[in-house]
């Protein structure tokens, strides 16, 4: 049975705690923060109302990490993959919009479940992507990020793949403000993003960026191996709980 936070105040007090969680996560790991606060959300609220928070609290973090990394960014690669995700982003988000909620709840937890499965197989292809994987990484990405606000269909290729540390957290960091650009102006204009979900999205914005904080702390005490595996892990769990309950 899903559960249900009615009234602003439990519901910013909610998204603060799982924001600091997710800063948490994505400090130490550098991505993963949204893909566990949708896990976490679509618990307590509706699939569009989680969505809606979740890029609210994500947005600052998406400019600040794209000015880090913009000298390390391959353009060529990054509009053959981002341009397409641009184009089919309406689609995913009409699919947010108009499919049973049940169904977009289960559908985010099983997105979420592959793309761990695929990150702890830990398999890699041996060359770049080519303009042909570029474009169908981006068109598939895209539908998954413009319903769900999942980026790690975007990520987990990069990350199997022969790219250098800087080079591919560059791209992904990149497609992924991009896409946050994107999804923000799609969301804004259709009215699945309301001021009352900055409101109450907005103590999450600082809990993010303290638990990035603590995240990236912990991260330079441990192994960087251990704390990926353990933050890939602990989302698949919580989708494979998504999609049971």
């Amino acid at each position: 049975m899903d559960v249900v936070v009615t009234g602003a105040e439990p519901e910013a007090w909610v998204i603060a705690v799982v924001a600091l969680v997710a800063g948490m996560i994505r400090g130490f790991t550098g991505f993963g923060g949204p893909a566990f606060m949708l896990a976490i959300l679509t618990l307590f609220f509706p699939p569009v109302s989680v969505v809606a928070k979740v890029l609210v609290v994500d947005f600052l973090t998406s400019v600040y990490l794209f000015k880090t990394c913009w000298r390390d960014i391959r353009w060529k690669p990054l509009l053959w993959m981002t341009i397409p995700t641009l184009l089919v982003l309406p689609f995913g988000h009409w699919l947010l919009v108009e499919l049973d909620p049940s169904v977009m709840k289960r559908a985010m937890a099983g997105a979420i479940a592959l793309s761990c499965v695929a990150m702890l197989i830990g398999w890699r292809y041996k060359t770049p992507m080519n303009i042909v994987a570029l474009v169908a990484v981006g068109v598939v990405a895209g539908v998954v990020f413009g319903g769900a606000y999942i980026a790690l269909f975007a990520v987990v290729p990069v990350l199997l793949g022969p790219y250098d540390k800087n080079e591919g957290r560059a791209l992904i960091v990149a497609w992924s403000f991009l896409a946050v650009i994107g999804f923000a102006l799609l969301s804004g204009g259709t009215g699945t993003t309301t001021w009352s979900d900055v409101n109450v999205a907005l103590p999450g914005i600082a809990t993010y960026w303290l638990g990035a904080w603590i995240g990236s702390a912990g991260f330079r005490q441990s192994s960087e191996k251990l704390f990926r595996r353990a933050a890939i892990a602990t989302l698949l769990v919580l989708s494979l709980g998504n999609l049971l309950l």
